[in-house]
């Protein structure tokens, strides 16, 4: 019997820079998976330079990356999670609002049916309707998938009440007890870094480098938690541009400074207004080469780190497919017989 014969189930990743397949096997065991920068953005954007309706050119996607799958298992089930949910996305996936269990199914899943008949499930995301509100989209699966993956590596167990980081274009600072999400914060890191590296005065001094100059992303980072980052990055950004003037630093050396202010100033900022009394530990869920900065600058800081299980979002997708009956309730979710995934980083959006 080869692997896609035993495939049960077929999740899709899809956010806003790009897409992931996983085909998944007993216990939600990744047997395949596909990646396209084919992101709402990119659909989007394709969509209206064709003037072809942006469902059509989701479901071409769709097919490009899934049509052997769904060839080879006729029938298979297709849940989906991400900004694929959003009004931006394939079809809108309503909120559900914190605080919410997310081993729970809460509100139905949105399905989106192809012309060719195929359901796809999407998976709501989470609003938390305060002040200044925040939503999420996708991370609510990579958080699931994260604890149980610390569950299976008996690291801790689901009852603890933690705090979980989502690095990417839209950080993601998450308190969770048990699995269920009792509040969350947005740090848009990420898509600050791009514009400073790409767009702003300062990219015109950065030359880019293939690897990462730690001595100047902890200079960064220094900065950041000095008397001098009480000014905030509005105030020390500008620092990037004149130290290379004065030949303080390097070119190539600009944008691991401009990673190490951010870093340094979001965890500042997190700390002072969001961290919870005493909290010194926080389990890190992220790309590997985003996650080795967040890890370095909040151990810097004393704080202990956990690297979540790689290909979370696939196994939160999986857990939440079984509660909703998509594929049969098996065992092995929660068995030994997935020690094999490491805990490492798990890629979801762009790094900053």
């Amino acid at each position: 019997m080869t692997n896609h014969q035993r495939a049960h189930l077929i999740a899709l990743d899809w956010g806003t820079t790009r897409c992931r397949a996983y085909l998944l096997g007993d216990g939600g065991v990744v047997l395949s998976e596909r990646e396209d920068h084919s992101g709402i953005m990119a659909v989007t954007a394709l969509a209206a330079a064709a003037g072809t309706p942006v469902e059509q050119v989701f479901e071409q996607v769709f097919d490009e990356l899934c049509g052997a799958w769904l060839a080879e298992v006729p029938g298979i089930p297709v849940i989906a999670c991400g900004m694929i949910g959003s009004n931006h996305g394939w079809a809108e996936a309503e909120y559900r609002r914190v605080p919410a269990d997310l081993s729970a199914l809460g509100p139905e899943l949105t399905a989106v049916r192809t012309s060719a008949g195929v359901i796809v499930s999407i998976i709501p995301g989470l609003i938390s309707e305060k002040a200044l509100p925040d939503v999420m989209r996708g991370e609510e699966s990579q958080i699931l998938g994260a604890l149980i993956g610390v569950e299976r590596s008996h690291v801790g167990n689901l009852s603890e009440e933690r705090v979980v980081l989502l690095p990417g274009t839209h950080s993601k600072w998450v308190r969770v007890v048990g699995t269920t999400v009792t509040d969350f914060t947005t740090c848009m890191t990420g898509e600050f870094y791009g514009l400073l590296t790409r767009h702003s005065a300062l990219s015109l001094l950065a030359v880019r480098s293939d690897l990462p100059d730690w001595a100047a992303f902890d200079r960064g980072l220094n900065v950041a938690t000095s008397k001098a980052g009480i000014g905030g990055i509005l105030n020390t950004a500008f620092s990037a541009r004149t130290m290379v003037m004065t030949g303080a630093l390097a070119r190539n050396h600009v944008e691991d400074y401009i990673s190490g202010l951010l870093i340094g100033h979001e965890l500042a900022g997190i700390r002072a207004s969001w961290l919870p009394e005493g909290s010194n530990e926080v389990l890190l869920c992220g790309n590997a080469q985003l996650s080795e900065r967040y890890r370095r600058a909040l151990e810097c800081q004393g704080v202990r780190v956990t690297l979540a299980v790689t290909r979370s979002a696939a196994t939160g997708m999986w857990q939440v497919a079984e509660t909703a009956g998509l594929v049969q309730e098996s065992t092995a979710v929660h068995g030994s017989r997935h020690s094999d995934h490491r805990l490492e980083g798990n890629e979801r959006e762009d790094a900053s």
